[in-house]
């Protein structure tokens, strides 16, 4: 019996809306790998709008002791994308009263104002920090880290995207090498992302299953 460590952004989560994109929880990759090693003990960290250092961060302060054999991480979409605002400008502009102030809270993600300002949430450097830290840290561990990846509308809702997701899929690429696996490939393929075009179908869902059961199967060095 192994252990396996899956920390995810809410992209693994079910989905409840809209209709035409609902996700069943037995329908989520997670809960698939979980079916295919169920003699594997598995623990699940996934929160939605956490940056990469934020959700790292519960696994680094609680597991290193569990000493996970084999961890899957699929976190980086926001700690990319654009911004129109940075993180202590959206906490002004919530925490104080006025028609100024309630105007912004309806357009802080104004893509038009995305597109003017292009604020990052997290620096290219602090993103490569956090990645090599994590790495260090569960040296014994072997880590797959799944690719970031939008659907072909995103871009109009987060101008600026596409360039980012490169530039920040190739940090990870830098520091994880081969076990990084280039979802956007993948899931182009099948069209496996739902309306918004930032969390994953049914479709894409299975396909990244059958993906991360086919790595592990045909790499001697990962027996489940």
């Amino acid at each position: 019996m192994h252990r396996v460590l899956i920390i995810t952004d809410s992209a693994s989560n079910p989905r409840s809306f809209p209709e035409s994109s609902i996700v069943h929880l037995e329908e989520t990759y997670p809960y698939l790998l979980r079916k295919e090693f169920n003699d594997s003990t598995f623990w699940q960290l996934s929160y939605g709008n956490l940056t990469t250092e934020q959700l790292l961060s519960q696994a680094i302060s609680y597991l290193t002791h569990w000493n996970p054999d084999y961890i899957i991480v699929q976190s980086g979409m926001a700690d990319c994308r654009p911004e129109a605002f940075t993180e202590l400008q959206k906490n002004i502009v919530s925490g104080m009263s006025g028609p100024l102030f309630r105007y912004l809270r309806k357009h802080l993600y104004n893509p038009k104002l995305i597109k003017y300002r292009q604020k990052y949430r997290v620096t290219e450097r602090r993103f490569r920090k956090t990645l090599k830290k994590f790495k260090s840290i569960f040296s014994d561990s072997t880590i797959l880290w799944l690719g970031i990846a939008s659907g072909p509308n995103y871009e109009s809702v987060r101008p600026g995207v596409n360039n980012r997701m490169r530039n920040f899929n190739a940090i990870i690429e830098e520091v994880y090498g081969e076990h990084m696996i280039p979802m956007q490939l993948y899931l182009d393929e099948i069209d496996g992302f739902n309306d918004d075009g930032m969390h994953w179908n049914v479709e894409g869902h299975k396909l990244v299953s059958d993906l991360i059961l086919k790595i592990i199967n045909s790499t001697k060095s990962i027996d489940f």
